[in-house]
C-alpha cells in the first residue's frame, strides 16, 4: 500500500494569454523565475499547531514540491495535524502568485499516491481528483476535493463553505469547501488585493473568472468570523 499523501495541484489561469498582458517573454520569465525560487524554498520545518483542547501540538512538517510549465505541486504525508499548516501554505502561494500576476486555480486532495520529484513519478487517485476538480472551477482559488467528504480535521479560520465558483455546482467534484486565501491576504498584507485582480482582467475569455474572484473576496471579507457562528462544516 502506498502512503497517504496530502496534495495540492495548482495551474496558472490563462497561462498563454499572460504573455501579452505582462508585456512579453522577458517579463514572463522574470515572474516565473521568482515563482520557481518560491516553490523550491517550500521544504517545511517546525510545525506548531494549536489544538482544540487548548494544548499545542509540535511536529516537523516535510513539504515536497515540483513545478513544470504552468503547473505546481505541493505535497506532504497526510494526517489531520498537517492539514492546517498545509492549507496556510496554499493560501500564501495564491497570494504570492497574485503579486507576481500569476493567478492560480487548484485543488487540495488526499489518498494513496506516489509523489517523487527525483524520479518524476506523480501517480495516484489524488492526482486524478485534483485535476478534475481544478478544471471545474471558474476563479482564482483552491477547492478541496471529494476525498475530504466527512472530514473533521479542518481549522475553520483557513477555509470557507462556498460553491459559487464552480462551472457546474451539481458535479460530483463540487464539494463547496475552499481555501480562504483572501483572509490570508488581509492578515499578512496592508494593500487591497482587488485592484491587482482587476488589473489582470484583460481578456474577455477569462473575465468571468476574475469577476468570480472579486465576489469571493467580498464574501470572505463579509464572513471573516463565520466559524464562530457554525461549529463545523456540514458537508457530506
Amino acid at each position: 500500500m502506498e502512503e497517504l499523501k496530502l496534495l495540492c495541484f495548482l495551474d496558472v489561469l490563462g497561462f498563454e494569454n499572460l504573455f501579452d498582458s505582462m508585456g512579453g517573454l522577458k517579463k514572463m520569465v522574470e515572474c516565473y523565475e521568482k515563482l520557481a525560487e518560491y516553490v523550491k524554498r517550500q521544504k517545511g520545518g517546525l510545525d506548531i499547531i494549536p489544538l482544540p483542547d487548548g494544548h499545542v501540538g509540535v511536529g516537523w512538517l516535510v513539504i515536497g514540491n515540483a513545478y513544470f510549465s504552468d503547473t505546481i505541486l505541493f505535497w506532504t504525508q497526510y494526517n489531520e495535524m498537517s492539514l492546517p499548516s498545509f492549507t496556510d501554505l496554499i493560501a500564501e502561494t495564491i497570494c504570492y502568485g497574485i503579486e507576481l500576476r500569476l493567478p492560480f486555480r487548484g485543488t487540495i486532495s488526499f489518498g494513496e499516491a506516489i509523489l517523487d520529484s527525483q524520479s518524476d513519478k506523480y501517480l495516484g487517485e489524488p492526482m486524478f481528483e485534483a485535476k478534475h476538480t481544478e478544471e471545474l472551477q471558474k476563479w482564482i482559488g483552491v477547492s478541496f476535493g471529494r476525498s475530504f467528504d466527512n472530514h473533521k480535521g479542518f481549522y475553520l479560520n483557513t477555509v470557507l463553505p462556498y460553491k459559487s465558483h464552480y462551472k457546474n455546482t451539481k458535479s460530483k467534484y463540487a464539494t463547496g469547501i475552499v481555501v480562504d486565501w483572501p483572509r490570508r491576504w488581509r492578515e499578512s498584507r496592508k494593500t487591497d488585493v482587488r485592484p491587482l485582480i482587476s488589473a489582470m482582467d484583460t481578456k474577455p475569455k477569462f473575465s468571468k473568472y476574475y469577476q468570480n474572484t472579486l465576489r469571493f473576496i467580498d464574501f470572505s471579507d463579509q464572513n471573516h468570523d463565520w466559524f464562530k457562528k457554525q461549529a463545523h462544516l456540514g458537508y457530506g
